[in-house]
């Protein structure tokens, strides 16, 4: 309970919606924010080309743009790339063939990318970008063991070492592909930890999962789901402890995540808390009622003398899936994919800004990239990376708490309703 305090109370902390747009679409959006508003625009969640900021109903789809019109560190295609060796025509053929890779991906062709970067491989300067993409299609195509070698070369660890300057810390783009045949290291070090833990997962290499998580979640510390990795390998691992407090930290973080409330719960189980573990059961059962595990484990928790579940060895499940950055599950947010029509809200769920959020916030306007599924459910979300001290941990799970309340349109191609990548822009701000 709080004391008394003197003088004015300091006003809380808010969170003002402003237009809902695809990620695309914010490289050119600086529009004020709004209390609630919603339009229909073009989507690209993850794209470094240029974009028109608010397009018709048919438009494209490809959730990182370059936001530097809403300060979101958003990928965009303005890194300093080394020329390729050769002449301008190799040049040219090389960057050509890279493309070719890039655009098989965005039909989940991965095994049929991966022969193409393996044949660009043999024809440029050593490139860690180059080698992380390969490690990721060589993953999404069923060659985890492909993808480790790769990744624990020691181009690709020296990488993971890089000093990583703030304008490195930014999803990949969609047009990227000169950035794999620079000869230079130009990406941002939480894909390759993010990249080794999923695919250590895989192949049961627990401490090394272990060890790349914490650097993921030290990349990412306000995002649930690195905590949720960690979560799982460090628990696989035999560290219980450091596997209890990261699960407790990813539902905290991430109240939308139902892996995190499944795993949070079997450790209340554990704990002899089975009030608060069928608590958190039933919440995860809420979020995804085609999420077994939790279903399950509530009526054996009801059984006299019933046992708590193992703990797991996997990491998102069903539609989340898609957030696995080695899985072959799409749409990637980085991913270039046509719609005939983007997702357009219909409803926007309640954002409670804790009491405890009564710091001064400088305004700050912000993208967050959800994924909108057939029936217009967020069943995703991508929180992009900025500095901790901007938003605390408590308004971060307003905000993404929020999520399963809103309601799309979902987007549409050929008269169908398809899975697809949209955002939400918001603003920080103290009244």
């Amino acid at each position: 309970m709080r004391g008394p305090r003197s003088g004015r109370a300091p006003a809380p902390a808010c969170i003002a919606l402003a237009l809902l747009v695809p990620l695309a679409a914010i490289a050119g959006v600086a529009s004020a924010a709004l209390q609630v508003a919603g339009a229909a625009a073009a989507q690209s969640p993850v794209a470094g080309t240029a974009v028109p900021p608010i397009a018709g109903p048919a438009a494209t789809q490809s959730p990182v743009a370059g936001a530097a019109a809403t300060g979101s560190p958003v990928a965009g295609a303005a890194v300093t790339q080394s020329p390729v060796a050769g002449t301008p025509e190799s040049r040219s053929a090389l960057l050509e063939r890279a493309r070719e890779a890039r655009v098989l991906e965005e039909v989940g062709s991965y095994a049929g990318a991966a022969e193409v970067l393996r044949r660009v491989r043999r024809e440029v300067p050593r490139d860690a970008d180059l080698d992380l993409e390969l490690a990721l299609d060589e993953a999404r195509g069923g060659r985890p063991d492909s993808a480790a070698a790769l990744l624990w070369e020691p181009l690709v660890a020296a990488a993971l070492r890089d000093s990583l300057p703030e304008a490195r810390r930014r999803f990949f783009t969609f047009a990227r592909e000169g950035l794999w045949v620079n000869g230079q290291y130009d990406g941002w070090r939480w894909y390759i930890a993010r990249a080794r833990a999923e695919v250590a997962l895989a192949l049961g290499r627990w401490r090394e999962a272990r060890d790349a998580a914490r650097v993921a979640v030290d990349e990412r510390p306000l995002a649930g789901k690195e905590w949720l990795l960690l979560a799982v390998s460090a628990g696989r691992a035999g560290e219980l402890a450091e596997a209890r407090a990261a699960a407790v930290r990813a539902a905290a973080l991430d109240p939308s995540l139902p892996e995190a409330h499944y795993f949070s719960g079997l450790w209340a189980w554990r704990d002899g808390r089975r009030a608060e573990a069928d608590d958190s059961f039933r919440r995860a059962a809420e979020l995804d009622s085609l999420y077994r595990d939790p279903a399950l484990a509530r009526v054996r928790l009801m059984l006299p003398g019933s046992r708590p579940d193992s703990l797991p060895g996997y990491f998102l499940t069903g539609p989340r899936g898609v957030g696995m950055i080695t899985s072959p599950m799409r749409p990637k947010l980085e991913e270039f994919v046509q719609m005939d029509l983007t997702p357009r809200v219909a409803r926007i769920g309640q954002i409670p800004v804790p009491d405890s959020v009564e710091i001064r916030l400088r305004p700050e306007q912000r993208a967050l990239p959800v994924l909108v599924d057939q029936q217009g459910r967020v069943v995703l979300h991508e929180l992009l990376p900025f500095p901790p001290d901007l938003m605390p941990a408590s308004a971060v799970a307003s905000l993404v708490g929020s999520l399963p309340e809103w309601r799309f349109q979902p987007a549409m191609k050929g008269g169908e309703p398809r899975i697809a990548w949209a955002t939400v822009s918001f603003r920080l701000d103290s009244p």
